[in-house]
């Protein structure tokens, strides 16, 4: 592990010491998973009694949200790195992966048991507090949406798992030895645990001091969850991975219901500038930010380590370059204001405006030095040292500003968590595999991303979208609004981390399965003076395919899609078994 990995680990875990005032022994491998010392036996008795306490002791869980990643072997990786969408160092960490079964939970994230057991203490001891009522049931609420979010950890890795819905030591053999309960029991317990928190939490306009968790937050991961299982088992359907009996049509009623909750109340709107959402210092005031991680990087040495490392191994594919729309509205395939792929000097004429705020060209800012010095992109680095191996730089978390302070770039942009332009795709999206999506449910979600300001797209019309004839390969045919609110989704939220779950959920592995991925087509501008030309691997178009020397994706669809239980888990607790599908 690298000496920043240490760091934002230590400095985590020093943050949750300082709040909680707990110190939990950590077990060898050969201890069961939930006996560990007992969290009662190192706290004050005196605790847990006002408002106040509560919140000290919830604001340890935020350290446990999405971070920035910490610079690992001299670079950090992209979110959605080693997907099909953007390609990391090696296919090896994507979906050539190790198809092993890991011998011990340390190795795994069977390890998020901890965080469910402070939670779980946490929540037996609520009930102690007294004052405020208000304050008190908020603190409450946020103690409810923390186990649901470590229970969505949970379902998206392993499926099912067992529901620990309390404090447990190592007396309760019961707990101790419980078997899985069911994926979707599990997803009803998530869901249970949302409502709950719905019904505490406090609405976003009336917290004092964010980012913190609101009503609204809880709304827009209920629907994340319920969209999630919804359609995981509708595509999983007759499958390994399904649920007997379900196509999953209740949760997806049950995501649209709660995003168009979120809709309805009208506390969030989009942001103008789509470009400037992912490069700023501070998002408090942002109409679109429903919650978020703020940094400090200069006070704590935690921050944006994308910065220092660009661009960090990783490049957008060709497939995901090749989504975004013609401004006409009209896929690539079949516009005539498309002017080809083979310049990246022009690559972004006459293209949806959310590709010039995601790709890097020629030209594009790349660093501004106080004294007003301007540093211009003019071509990818394609080898050697944290290379860009497809072409296709980032420009989505790119800050150029050199600060005083540091006389480097900024590590202090802030982590985005959840934005309401997810609200509006999980609305759209779940409307229309319920199959009852209008013009109307159409026009109050997806179109307001099309219209927002800084890309001023043509709105998608019902009964009047055009064909893609290259239209993405699920495996299976969808209507075309669905693969249009699909590829909306890909391109509003690219590089944001939902890809993989994505592609996990729609059962997509037909998109790359025996593929490799491609990147930009290699040009002279390619070449300039960053690039070997013999090192380079092309296809037969001459596109750049950075792996076709190592072998295509090889996912394995019959066990891919959960990963197994570590081996020593279930020697422990015999009755996890059985193993998930193909391990």
């Amino acid at each position: 592990m690298s000496h920043s990995k240490k760091k934002n680990r230590i400095m985590k875990n020093i943050i949750k010491i300082i709040i909680l005032g707990i110190a939990i022994s950590l077990s060898s491998c050969e201890d069961d998973f939930l006996v560990r010392t007992p969290l009662d036996d190192i706290t004050t008795e005196n605790f847990y009694k006002t408002a106040q306490d509560l919140e000290t002791a919830v604001n340890a869980f935020y350290q446990d949200l999405p971070g920035w990643a910490g610079v690992g072997n001299g670079y950090s990786q992209m979110p959605d790195s080693n997907t099909d969408m953007i390609t990391g160092e090696t296919p090896s960490s994507g979906f050539l992966g190790n198809y092993s079964i890991p011998t011990s939970s340390s190795g795994a994230n069977w390890g998020w048991w901890d965080e469910v057991r402070e939670v779980n203490f946490y929540l037996d001891r609520v009930d102690q507090a007294e004052g405020n009522e208000t304050d008190i049931n908020h603190f409450i609420g946020e103690g409810y949406f923390f186990r649901a979010y470590h229970y969505f950890n949970f379902l998206s890795k392993y499926g099912a798992v067992p529901i620990i819905d309390k404090y447990i030591t190592d007396k309760d053999t019961e707990y101790l030895f419980k078997g899985r309960d069911p994926r979707n029991e599990v997803a009803n317990f998530i869901i249970s645990d949302l409502d709950t928190a719905i019904s505490l939490l406090k609405s976003f306009p009336d917290i004092s001091s964010t980012p913190r968790i609101s009503k609204e937050a809880a709304q827009l991961f209920k629907a994340r969850v319920a969209l999630y299982e919804g359609t995981w088992e509708k595509y999983h359907n007759g499958t390994d991975f399904g649920v007997a009996g379900s196509d999953g049509t209740e949760f997806l009623e049950i995501a649209a219901d709660a995003a168009e909750d979120v809709i309805d109340s009208e506390v969030f709107s989009l942001h103008d500038d789509y470009g400037s959402l992912f490069n700023q210092i501070g998002l408090k005031g942002n109409s679109e930010m429903i919650l978020w991680r703020d940094y400090d990087y200069v006070t704590l040495e935690i921050g944006n380590d994308l910065q220092v490392s660009w661009p960090n191994r990783s490049s957008y594919t060709r497939f995901a370059i090749r989504s975004y729309l013609c401004t006409d509205g009209k896929p690539i395939s079949v516009s005539s204001d498309y002017v080809g792929d083979q310049d990246l000097s022009t690559i972004e004429t006459n293209r949806d405006p959310r590709l010039a705020a995601t790709l890097m060209v020629p030209g594009d800012l790349v660093r501004k030095d106080t004294d007003g010095t301007e540093t211009y992109f003019t071509a990818p680095v394609i080898t050697g040292n944290n290379a860009a191996n497809g072409g296709y730089e980032s420009q989505k978390y790119r800050d150029p500003n050199i600060e005083a302070t540091t006389g480097q770039v900024t590590r202090s942009t802030s982590k985005i968590l959840m934005r309401y332009a997810e609200v509006l795709l999980i609305y759209a999206e779940a409307k229309a595999e319920l199959g009852t999506i209008t013009q109307t449910d159409l026009d109050k979600s997806i179109n307001k991303l099309r219209l927002r300001p800084s890309v001023n797209m043509p709105i998608i019309t019902l009964g009047n979208i055009t064909a893609d004839p290259d239209w993405p390969n699920y495996g299976y045919s969808l209507t075309d609004i669905l693969y249009e609110i699909r590829r909306e989704r890909s391109v509003e939220l690219m590089a944001e981390g939902f890809r993989l779950d994505d592609l996990y959920r729609w059962r997509a592995h037909s998109l790359f399965d025996g593929d490799t991925p491609r990147g930009a087509y290699f040009d002279d501008g390619i070449v300039n003076s960053n690039t070997n030309a013999s090192e380079v691997l092309l296809d037969s178009e001459g596109y750049l395919t950075p792996f076709a020397g190592d072998g295509n994706y090889n996912f394995d669809e019959s066990k891919a899609y959960l990963s197994p239980i570590p081996a020593d888990e279930l020697i422990l607790n015999p009755n996890l078994l059985p193993q998930n599908p193909g391990w």
